[in-house]
């Protein structure tokens, strides 16, 4: 299956997951929600359906791994020039805060969106720079569509015309909550603590710990 093929399927997958949960009737009303909130907050929560990828350390990760706490996911890449580093570097930073105020169950997940070239050990290895405490997905196309599919993520590979070969992919921080449910995504180009307090609005309105 090529890339195109799998983005198609991100999509298709990430729209029947958000009807069948507005179909579920759990909808609920966002209109009670602070301004601030309404620009980052889902319509509806979206439940990250069953998908297994590898960490850093070659462990099966999938979908019971992102429940019982609150996780922060970023799809990018290796090979990413700029946004990815910087994205990360400022995760780094959140975690940090979090940790100052005993506030350390969130989970920080970095998926590559570049499976055939971000092996488990690059991934490693490039997550150094970023301390000890991010955990690195890569795997099998499948397995990255599917995810990706239901939390509304995009990519798709990009060659330019000089053959230079890049991914395009969406930049927000994922907020998935402790029910493994997405409910926010957190738009990069800001502080830490910028982020942090988002994170705990979100939390606030959600009502989970």
């Amino acid at each position: 299956m090529n890339r195109r093929s799998l983005l198609l399927l991100a999509i298709a997958a990430g729209t029947l997951a958000t009807s069948l949960w507005v179909g579920r009737g759990v909808e609920r009303d966002w209109s009670s929600a602070p301004p601030a909130l309404q620009s980052i907050l889902w319509p509806t929560a979206r439940p990250v359906a069953d998908f297994e990828l590898s960490t850093q350390h070659d462990r099966a990760f999938s979908k019971i791994d992102l429940r019982g706490h609150w996780s922060l996911l970023y799809f990018g890449y290796l090979q990413c020039p700029d946004v990815c580093p910087t994205t990360l570097q400022t995760l780094r930073g959140v975690q940090k805060l979090l940790q100052a105020d005993g506030d350390d169950p969130t989970r920080f997940v970095f998926v590559s969106v570049d499976p055939d070239n971000d092996t488990p050990a690059r991934i490693g290895a490039y997550l150094s720079f970023f301390g000890d405490d991010l955990t690195g997905l890569s795997g099998n196309p499948q397995g990255l569509a599917t995810l990706a599919g239901s939390l509304g993520v995009m990519y798709a590979e990009h060659v330019d015309t000089d053959g230079t070969r890049s991914m395009d992919h969406t930049t927000s921080i994922i907020v998935v909550d402790a029910q493994g449910r997405g409910v926010a995504a957190l738009p990069g180009g800001q502080t830490p603590q910028a982020m942090v307090e988002q994170l705990r609005a979100v939390r606030g309105f959600v009502g989970e710990p």
